[in-house]
């Protein structure tokens, strides 16, 4: 990995663990029980991980595009 590959995925990774997903919109997707014939809701994963999954790719983006996230606007503060 050369020294601006390096740079980059310094970037993605600060990217990747900055990232902050709404609470209430995944919890609404987990399954609240895996028990046969139960009456509880029985969302599905798959929704809650497609959230995490866009709200990583936006960030990435936002940070590649700006560096939002390594060299924030601290003026805008």
């Amino acid at each position: 990995m050369n020294e601006q590959e390096k740079a980059i995925w310094t970037r993605v990774e600060a990217a990747i663990y900055a990232t902050k997903v709404n609470r209430a919109a995944v919890e609404l997707n987990w399954p609240e029980c895996h028990k046969p014939r139960c009456s509880k809701r029985h969302p599905s994963p798959d929704e809650a991980f497609r959230i995490f999954a866009e709200k990583v790719a936006e960030t990435v983006y936002t940070e590649l595009l700006c560096k939002a996230i390594t060299e924030p606007d601290e003026a805008a503060a």
